[in-house]
């Protein structure tokens, strides 16, 4: 009987056991956590985290100046500089760089009359927009979704992104968050406007949200022409996500915006044609059409890795180049990671049409920018994924949701949100940092990339404002090796040849970028003439000059210059003079009208009037160097040796690196007697590398210091 008992009370046990551990398994299973509901409270911790991390992400923005496009825009933008009608109508209606926007261009006018070119506001400004941007994602997303927390991780997701930093600290991409504010607002009206039509599923054309609708997106269109997918995003919505299948019904509700798209369409076109922006016959002259094919799958499967993995961000992608003949293996790989995003997209959709939306809605504002039609020079840009981004963002906010229902992940969720949430804030605030200038945008670019012509020539362009001619003639020679030529690299390259006294050199790339583009290019002229004057050729100069004067009705100075100078030098001293005078009473304060008289009267044995106009000379222009050694010079020759010393003293305070004012003092020293100043003098000249200086005293065995 013991036996018999013992062996009924394991059974219990056993049984209780079996019972409690099935009991836990349907508690596993059936765990579904509370919904976050959109309460007030939840709505203001969205909002402080939003703001919050923005804030900190693109910090380091509100500390950079201004760069690439920038310049365009803003900084060299004459049109912005005063406030007239001709001006304000001129920014509303000329195309920038391939583009049509002028509402965008409406809003650097407003900043410009209030701040100039301030960079932080403009800074600030896109900030903010991309804050309210980001609010409006959560709008637009948690409509559609019905689900707080799907909406609540697409938008911060959708404000810290290291893919948006472009579009947002880039001054020159306003019209990507303006454009994107409008298409935003345009879409809620669009879906308030839906609200009434779940019963008859009727067009209400007297409803106030469809118009409301029109108006947003014809102002998204003014800010960019991208926004000319949104009709489509329209259908994609009616139709997978509101269950409109009536094609023909919402078409035809459509019509008014296909027809805004069409005309934005057409102007876009045009404007990037006579940019030259549209590139399909270079790129269809490089690449075979299964190479294109094989590099649009490459951009679009990089785009969705670095929203996984925001790593290697650039300003610049460029096509690949073909060092075998074709483009590089990695390439081919892409079109199978396209397939299995599909596939997997496909799979999910059939359980939640939200996915499919989000991969088609990805695919349709992706498409225009996705160098099916070729435009500009870089494969894909990190500005490209900003309103495209909504789509897939939105999965991984889909993908939160299952998480935080999922009784596994449930606890450690919020660890993982905030882990997420830390790390995408610190590489927004580490990519921000990298738009500082032109060196720290594009230096990474020229690492990976250093035979780019867009990059190197960037690279030149940030050298050559900063007078270091060395190293931005460095980068213009490394962007001619290519085929890639612009007049401004011609016309920067003559400058920094012209300042090395290769005249020949400064001839070559000023005639290249006049035949490049003749007349926006046509103040060369001039300039052209100035460099056939130095290589001897003064009929050439005559010529060019007088080309620069028919181009600016006679008002060009310093054509006036030139021709002067030309003339002298052919003899025609009387003629040159009237040119001279002429430059002078266009601008009284250019000292080379002065210096060149002043040789007139050299010529002429009139010293006392040569220094009386040298005089002039340096009363309108204190660094007018030629002036402080001819007037030196002149006082020589009337035996006033001191005042010749005293005039070079001064040159040489003007021009700390001008070796020839010593030279010249420690010769006078010498000739008078004076040799311990004299010797003095020299190893001034020394000091700042005159060569003159220097194989003086080893002559004479002189120490150089």
């Amino acid at each position: 009987m013991a036996k018999s008992k013992s062996s009924s009370t394991a059974k219990s046990q056993s049984a209780k056991s079996v019972e409690s551990q099935s009991t836990k398994t349907a508690s596993t299973v059936n765990f579904i956590a509370p919904p976050i509901e959109n309460t007030p409270r939840n709505f203001k911790i969205l909002l402080g985290v939003i703001i919050g991390a923005t804030f900190i992400a693109y910090l380091p923005g509100f500390q950079n100046g201004f760069v690439w496009d920038d310049m365009f825009y803003i900084v060299n933008d004459e049109d912005l500089r005063k406030v007239s009608f001709d001006n304000f109508y001129k920014l509303i209606s000329d195309f920038y760089l391939g583009n049509w926007h002028p509402l965008t261009m409406l809003t650097y006018y407003l900043e410009y009359t209030l701040v100039k070119d301030t960079a932080w506001v403009y800074h600030l400004n896109n900030t903010i927009i991309h804050i309210i941007n980001s609010l409006l994602v959560f709008k637009v997303i948690e409509k559609l979704s019905k689900n707080f927390l799907v909406g609540a991780v697409t938008a911060v997701l959708f404000a810290i992104h290291p893919l948006h930093v472009e579009s947002v600290v880039w001054a020159a991409e306003r019209k990507d968050v303006l454009y994107t504010l409008f298409l935003l607002l345009s879409f809620i009206q669009y879906l308030k406007y839906s609200d009434v039509l779940e019963e008859s599923g009727k067009t209400q054309w007297n409803n106030k949200h469809l118009w409301f609708a029109l108006i947003l997106f014809v102002l998204s269109c003014f800010s960019k022409g991208m926004a000319v997918i949104l009709p489509v995003v329209f259908l994609l919505t009616d139709y997978f996500l509101l269950n409109r299948r009536n094609l023909i019904q919402i078409g035809i509700e459509k019509a008014p915006f296909f027809l805004i798209s069409l005309i934005f369409g057409l102007i876009s076109i045009k404007a990037q044609s006579e940019a030259g922006a549209n590139a399909t016959k270079v790129i269809s002259s490089s690449y075979s059409l299964g190479e294109r094919f094989v590099m649009i799958n490459y951009g679009m499967l990089t785009y969705w890795l670095k929203m996984i993995v925001p790593t290697n961000m650039l300003a610049f992608y460029p096509y690949p180049q073909k060092p075998t003949g074709s483009i590089p293996s990695s390439y081919y790989s892409s079109f199978a990671g396209i397939i299995v995003i599909a596939l997997l997209v496909y799979f999910f959709g059939r359980r939640n049409k939200l996915v499919w939306w989000g991969g088609l809605y990805f695919l349709i504002v992706i498409f225009p920018v996705s160098q099916v039609l070729p435009v500009g020079s870089a494969l894909m840009a990190d500005r490209y994924f900003y309103v495209s981004s909504i789509g897939p963002l939105m999965l991984i906010g889909l993908f939160a949701n299952y998480l935080y229902n999922k009784a596994s992940t449930n606890k450690s969720f919020s660890s993982i949100a905030t882990i997420v949430l830390l790390a995408f804030t610190f590489l927004s605030f580490r990519q921000s940092t990298k738009w500082k200038d032109t060196l720290t945008l594009f230096t990474p670019v020229f690492e990976k990339y250093p035979n780019d012509p867009m990059v190197t020539s960037n690279l030149g362009w940030y050298w050559f404002l900063k007078k270091d001619n060395e190293k931005a003639k460095f980068y213009f020679e490394e962007t001619h090796k290519t085929n890639f030529k612009t007049a401004d690299v011609h016309t920067a390259l003559g400058q920094i040849y012209f300042d090395e006294k290769k005249y020949k050199l400064t001839v070559e790339n000023f005639e290249a970028a006049l035949k490049l583009k003749p007349e926006e290019m046509k103040n060369l002229h001039w300039m052209l003439g100035g460099a056939y004057f130095y290589t001897g050729e003064y009929d050439k100069a005559i010529v060019e000059s007088q080309i620069a004067l028919d181009k600016s009705d006679n008002k060009n100075q310093f054509a006036n210059n030139i021709m002067g100078l030309a003339l002298c030098k052919k003899g025609n001293e009387v003629e040159g003079r009237k040119y001279y005078e002429k430059a002078l009473s266009l601008d009284s304060k250019f000292a080379d009208p002065y210096v060149n008289i002043s040789t007139i009267y050299n010529h002429q044995g009139n010293h006392e009037k040569e220094i009386e106009v040298l005089q002039k000379a340096l009363k309108v222009d204190k660094k007018a160097m030629t002036a402080y050694k001819n007037l030196g010079v002149a006082y020589k020759t009337q035996g006033k040796w001191q005042d010749a010393i005293k005039m070079w003293e001064q040159g040489a305070q003007m021009d700390l690196k001008d070796g020839s004012f010593y030279y010249n003092i420690g010769l006078e020293y010498g000739q008078h007697g004076d040799i311990p100043n004299g010797i003095k003098a020299m190893q001034k000249a020394v000091a700042r590398g005159d060569s003159n200086a220097i194989t003086f005293l080893n002559v004479r065995g002189i120490p150089l210091k």
